[in-house]
């Protein structure tokens, strides 16, 4: 089940969604410390899980070169 989490939150960053790419990686962060916070329990992780596949199915349009526009736009 962690592999399947994992996969979906870094997959997060490879593909887009109806947001902006910047919305995307600021959900694909805020799931990512989800899971973390989720550690042994088994229904919360399998919540964050689907949250992550949503979130990939609506994030699939942009690409990594987005999400680091976005991240540079941060650091300015």
């Amino acid at each position: 089940m962690k592999k399947v989490l994992m996969v979906s939150v870094l997959g997060l960053f490879l593909f887009s969604c109806g947001k902006s790419a910047c919305d995307c990686l600021a959900d694909t962060e805020k799931l990512a410390q989800e899971a973390i916070d989720a550690k042994g329990d088994v229904d919360k992780t399998k919540e964050v899980g689907e949250k992550s596949l949503a979130n990939l199915e609506a994030c699939k349009d942009y690409t990594e070169a987005d999400y680091k526009a976005c991240a540079e736009k941060d650091n300015d």
